[in-house]
This record gives structure tokens, sequence and C-alpha cells, in this order.
């Protein structure tokens, strides 16, 4: 039987995919070089083996249909002998959020798949991702440094909206479980974002990416107290995520490159995040906060993508060919 022909929509995946992933495995292996605890290594070294194989297997498909191979990132964009950048907590919170981030992806990347061995690729991918996912989260539990969502007490009745009073920006009623859900996971993922931000401001030799790292500081750091401040007006007073666990380390350890394109990763993933959080709020106060929010959000990735693009930095992406070109390549030739 005749191998199906690989598609566009199969080929931007699997490129994203593989330059994600070489970028992945240099964040996570300073992380586990320097892990002083054996069951956070275990943690870290198997979302390592994960996210290998998922990189190996793309490379033998592009080998395969002879497509060129993304030069991603490498041994060079990481320094192993730094000294410690974080401290033991702060990979299972890396790797709860980047593979939670992760599970939504090779889903999405799945579902964009005809060919059945790419569609195989990502199913592993999805599944080794959710057993990970589980296995970061038990560890967490058994160390008691895992942050629980709030804890509420809920009507006893089944209850329907009554009029538009219920969507009302002004007169606001108290958040629903879905809001709260939203609210709080945003408070998690931001407060990884303040960290690494922290941490890549503090190691750069750049001033300009210094100056990048410590705007993206700030802008998790509000959208933190924007997001505490309407669960607070409930009267919701969720265990807050720590922001502790960078040390005083100001030796470099990733390329700028690396942390300037990571950057951009952790920028999509919070669009993403609060598009979905919009789309699923029923109070416009907080639909309204969530697309301004994600504006600044976009306006901040512009910038990092300008600065990667104007060091050359910035892989392309596989494109169709020009055929203009080409045609006009031919009639000078003849």
């Amino acid at each position: 039987m005749n191998k199906v022909h690989i598609t566009a929509n199969e080929i931007g995946i699997l490129w994203t995919q593989y330059v994600q992933g070489t970028m992945t495995i240099q964040l996570l292996s300073f992380l586990l070089l320097k892990s002083e605890d054996e069951e956070i290594k275990a943690i870290i070294q198997r979302a390592i083996d994960i996210t290998k194989k998922l990189v190996q297997d793309i490379y033998q498909l592009f080998e395969e249909e002879k497509l060129p191979l993304p030069y991603g990132f490498n041994e060079n964009d990481v320094d192993l002998d730094a000294p410690p950048l974080f401290i033991d907590p702060f990979p299972l919170s890396f790797i709860e959020t980047m593979f939670k981030a992760g599970m939504v992806a090779y889903a999405v990347s799945l579902a964009a798949s005809s060919r059945e061995d790419i569609r195989t690729l990502f199913t592993d991918a999805v599944s080794d991702t959710m057993q990970l996912f589980n296995a970061c989260t038990e560890t967490s539990l058994n160390k008691g440094i895992f942050v629980h969502s709030p804890q509420i007490k809920v009507q006893k009745e089944v209850e329907f909206v009554e009029g538009k009073r219920y969507l009302s920006p002004f007169q606001k009623r108290i958040l629903n479980t879905i809001e709260i859900t939203h609210l709080f996971e945003n408070i998690k993922t931001n407060t990884v974002g303040e960290m690494v931000c922290t941490a890549f401001a503090q190691t750069t030799q750049s001033k300009e990416v210094r100056n990048y790292m410590e705007r993206g500081k700030n802008i998790s750091a509000k959208h933190i107290q924007i997001f505490s401040d309407a669960l607070r007006n409930s009267d919701i007073m969720p265990a807050m995520p720590s922001t502790v666990y960078v040390t005083d380390s100001s030796f470099p350890v990733y390329s700028d490159r690396l942390m300037m394109f990571f950057l951009t990763v952790l920028s999509a993933t919070g669009q993403g995040n609060y598009s979905a959080a919009s789309t699923a709020s029923m109070r416009y106060d907080l639909i309204i906060n969530y697309q301004r929010l994600s504006a600044e959000i976009a306006l901040f990735a512009k910038d990092g993508l300008d600065y990667l693009i104007k060091h050359g930095y910035l892989e392309e992406p596989p494109q169709a060919l020009d055929r203009q070109e080409i045609m006009k390549h031919d009639k000078h030739q003849s």
C-alpha cells in the first residue's frame, strides 16, 4: 500500500513540536543536573525521555520525507556548569505548567493529522504526557507542596439564570466554579512566568534582554494581582503559589536566543489560556479583563519576535513554493 503524502498541516505541526521539543530538552537538562531531590530528578528525567522520544520520532519522519530538519536548540544553548538557578520545588511547577500545555498541543496536533503514523506519534505523546502529569501531581502532593485550588461551599439546589444581571459587570455576582477555575489556573501559570522572567533577567548579559524579561515579570505580577483581586472580591482566598524558587545566581545559563524564544512560547500559552477563560466566563468584567490582558501579552510577544528577527535568531517554518518567483526565474533563464 502506498504511503499517504504528508500534508501541510502535518509538516507545520511536526516542525513546531521539533523546535519546541529541542528547547525543552535544554531547559530540563539543566534542572536535572542541579536538582538534589531524587523523586524530583526522576520526574525531570521522565519528562526529558518523553521529549527526546518525540523529537527522535519527528527527526525520522523528516528524514523519510526528505524535509529540511529545523535547527532548533542544542547543548550550545545551555551552560551545564553554571550554578543552580532554581531550587528543587520549581521543576515540579515548571513541568506541571509546560506539560499541561503540551497535552493540549499534542491533542490539537493529533486532531489536525490524517496519516496513521503521525496520529500514532501524537497519540503516544498525549498518553505519555498524561502519565507524566499524574506522576508530577502525585509527587507534589506527597511532598506537601501542591497548590490546591480554592475549596468553597455551593448552593444545594439547581438554579437557572434569571435575567441579564447574571452577566453584568456593574452588579457583580459571586463567582461561579468555572470562573474560579480559570482565575486560579491563570494565577498559577503567571507565577511560573514571573519566576522564569526573574531568573532570565538576572542571568542574561544583554541589557535589551534584561529589560524585556523585567517587563515580562511586571506583566505577570500585574495579572496575578488582577486575578487575585477578582477572587478576593468574592471572599475567596486561594493558597498562592510560591515565587521564591529562584536563587541569587547571576551566572549565565541559557542563550539569549533560547530565553527569548521560550518567552514567545509562554506568551502563546498565556493567550490560549485567556481565550479559553474568556469564552468560559459569564461575567462581562472578567471577559473584558481577559481580552485586554491578552492584547497586552500579544504586544509583548510581538516585541519578542522583533528581537529574534533583529538578531537573526528566528527560524522560518516550512512554506509553500513561490510559483511567481519560479516563473520569473525561468523567464530570466530563457
